[in-house]
């Protein structure tokens, strides 16, 4: 195994040779595993990049699975032994169309790194660089080195340090998206795919589309933890029931919410769409108690994130069915 300031790539379409030339480009040892000489014979890499087999990129200790997605469950098992313990960035996207529309081909909810994780348990898996077009991806890392983000994800929190690192020696500034199961939003479907992005503006779509679990620590009484200083809160409605329409700062609508959570109120069923970098529109269900039981109410809000926090909520619901 090739340790320190290397990388092995599997795969030779554009991304593959892509990150080759970029990490070359940075001083890298760069292997770039090619699936026959056939294929080795068309690739255009800087000279020092070695060209050899899946095998031979494999035996790194950082390597990128950047084949066909169709093919990857096949060289992902068959290259399982040597991967035990390496640094896997998967780049891959299962890739279909829905109502014209780019969407994960994948079933079930599971995201492209949780569906490579189990294929190679025994590896560190990493998603990145799957949000990026190809065709842009060393074009804008030379033009505008340090500007366009990246997003990646792993279980393996511990190893953030190193990847950051190579993210940032392509010429891409690196943004967390969360664990594997949190990074759909790098996938195709996601508010991110494909896109290029700017590190504040990645970082804000990452935000919003982590409202839903931001927006579930009301049911706990910690949402006063993912709001902003000068976080304002509007219930237009408000007034009909007895509540007051607007609540500004932290600590003004971090008590406002913990009487309405204290009450027995509750949320559930928590979804985004139209995430944008600057926030989305959240649907939920609102159970409220009433003298005659629980009734449930659907909740619509406009919400706006700043600096990886909730910084403005305009929240409707149904105060006919819950008076």
């Amino acid at each position: 195994m090739v340790v320190g300031r290397s990388v092995g790539i599997v795969g030779t379409g554009p991304i593959g040779q892509g990150l080759a030339t970029l990490w070359a480009d940075a001083g890298y040892d760069v292997t770039l595993g090619a699936r026959s000489a056939a294929s080795a014979a068309h690739v255009t890499v800087p000279g020092s990049v070695t060209v050899g087999t899946f095998e031979d990129a494999a035996r790194h200790d950082t390597v990128v699975l950047a084949v066909r997605h169709d093919a990857a469950a096949d060289v992902a098992t068959h290259l399982a032994p040597l991967l035990e313990g390496t640094l896997v960035l998967d780049t891959m996207n299962a890739v279909t169309i829905r109502e014209g529309r780019a969407a994960s081909a994948l079933h079930g909810g599971v995201t492209e790194g949780q569906w490579l994780e189990g294929l190679l348990p025994g590896s560190v898996v990493v998603r990145a660089f799957s949000h990026i077009q190809d065709e842009l991806l060393v074009s804008r890392a030379h033009k505008n080195p340090g500007v366009w983000a990246v997003g990646y994800a792993t279980d393996a929190r511990d190893e953030c340090p190193r990847i950051e690192q190579l993210i940032a020696d392509t010429g891409y500034s690196p943004v967390s998206a969360g664990t594997l199961a949190q990074s759909s939003v790098l996938d195709p479907g996601g508010a991110a795919f494909p896109r290029l992005l700017t590190d504040t503006e990645l970082r804000g779509l990452v935000t919003a589309h982590r409202l839903p679990e931001m927006l579930a620590r009301f049911n706990t009484r910690t949402i006063g933890e993912v709001l902003h200083e000068q976080v304002q809160w509007v219930f237009p409605y408000g007034p009909t029931i007895g509540v007051a329409e607007t609540f500004r700062g932290r600590q003004a609508v971090s008590e406002h919410l913990a009487r309405v959570q204290v009450s027995g109120v509750r949320i559930a069923n928590i979804r985004t769409e139209l995430e944008t970098t600057r926030g989305a529109v959240v649907h939920a269900t609102g159970l409220f108690p009433t003298p005659s039981g629980v009734v449930s109410s659907p909740i619509v809000s406009t919400v706006t994130v700043q600096d990886g926090l909730i910084s403005d909520v305009q929240e409707y619901w149904d105060t006919a069915t819950i008076r």
